[in-house]
């Protein structure tokens, strides 16, 4: 007669089965969680390139349309672009598209005599302005800002 000496075996199995599945189930909604958060991001990023390439098609837009609407604005102040449903503006209103901002400065810029672009010194050249533009928003990690620098003249 043989003994069975093997008593709560089956119940050590379904644990370490139970407890493999688990893990494993808990590895792959990691994944998952970081699949979908570098997704995000990478919908933020293109979003952002987006409204910044925009941003500077609408500058060249309304410099195109009277360069006295750039060369008159006060210099190194904070402007919103607006669509108006038919043309470019520059307004000093917040403008935020879904949650994003976009702002716009424009800076004097000097030259030298050579008539390169200088940081310092040189003189003024009323033609040619730096244009800034920047896209803000808040992101799951905390605020964000992208920027991208010009130059534009008066063609």
């Amino acid at each position: 007669m043989k003994r069975i000496t093997q008593h709560g075996f089956f119940l050590i199995e379904v644990v370490v089965a139970a407890s493999v599945i688990t893990a494993v189930l808990l590895l792959l909604l990691g994944a998952i969680q970081n699949s979908v958060e570098a997704s995000q991001r990478s919908l933020e990023r293109t979003q952002v390139s987006y409204l910044l390439e925009e941003g500077a098609e609408a500058v060249r837009a309304i410099r195109d349309n009277n360069w006295n609407t750039i060369s008159s604005l006060t210099t190194n102040t904070t402007y919103y672009l607006s669509w108006s449903g038919s043309a470019w503006s520059i307004t000093t209103s917040p403008n935020t598209i879904d949650a994003f901002t976009r702002t716009v400065v424009f800076s004097p810029v000097s030259r030298d005599v050579n008539q390169d672009i200088v940081s310092t010194g040189g003189t003024d050249d009323p033609g040619t302005k730096k244009v800034v533009l920047t896209v803000t928003w808040n992101s799951q990690s905390g605020p964000k800002s992208e920027t991208l620098s010009f130059y534009i003249a008066n063609i």
